[in-house]
């Protein structure tokens, strides 16, 4: 079999968790076929003597959940060697969104994220979205130079269900329904997961904390509960009281 891509004499890393070797690394039809000795021929060979040939990071914590929709580069993470972000961690993000609680979230993004608030308004023009499948399909138009993967952030949740009032009370049971649905129908779209924080130093717009952090246990519980009724998904929790 002639390869696409054979990299020789690289110092191969597989991400197994083993020793590096020297060795050569093959591609043919978009995948890796071999890893150590590939004695075919190659479309193209890159001399790697010297370097090291590894797999992409997987960078698990970011908060590209805006910049994702006008830079699909991904900015700077790919210089780093990183080929697949998760976002939406913290609890933050930008998606479901009401029309009229768009500033309430760049408020928060530029309180607790110190992004610049003129930036995001500029870069997400009229949002083009709201439920968070709506967000994905905008995130998927646009493209990506990497992988992106997308947890459903508490912050956003609370707020499109509670307006203001999540910075300030608890959600009631009619108001956990319409979340847990919310999260649900983000699952099936798509997400990766459910995120959250309870720390103290998140504080978003006008000073107010976070709507997460107004959450008490019985309510992470039961959005996070929503994870096992679909079979699959992660919980991210960024910690502070009742959640350590």
């Amino acid at each position: 079999m002639a390869y696409d891509l054979k990299i020789t004499g690289g110092t191969v890393i597989d991400g197994t968790g083993t020793e590096g070797c020297r060795g050569d690394v093959a591609v043919h039809g978009g995948r890796v076929v071999a890893v150590g000795t590939a004695s075919d021929d190659a479309m193209e060979t890159i001399d790697a003597t010297d370097r090291v040939v590894c797999p992409g990071f997987v960078d698990i914590h970011t908060h590209y959940d805006a910049q994702v929709l006008w830079d699909r580069m991904l900015t700077i993470s790919p210089w780093h060697g990183v080929t697949t972000v998760v976002m939406g961690n913290c609890g933050f993000g930008i998606a479901p969104t009401r029309q009229e609680d768009r500033a309430l979230v760049v408020g928060t993004l530029e309180n607790v994220e110190g992004m610049s608030a003129e930036a995001l308004e500029a870069g997400l023009g009229d949002w083009g979205f709201s439920t968070f499948p709506e967000y994905l399909d905008a995130v998927a138009a646009q493209g990506s130079a990497i992988n992106v993967a997308a947890m459903l952030g508490h912050t956003p949740l609370r707020l499109s269900v509670l307006g203001p009032e999540a910075t300030e009370r608890l959600a009631n049971p009619d108001e956990l329904g319409v979340m847990r649905a919310i999260l649900t129908e983000a699952m099936e779209a798509g997400a990766v997961g459910f995120a959250t924080s309870k720390s103290p130093t998140h504080v978003g717009f006008e000073g107010r904390p976070v709507p997460s952090r107004l959450a008490d246990f019985e309510e992470i519980s039961a959005l996070v509960d929503v994870l096992g009724a679909v079979g699959r998904g992660v919980l991210q929790a960024t910690i502070g009281r009742e959640l350590a």
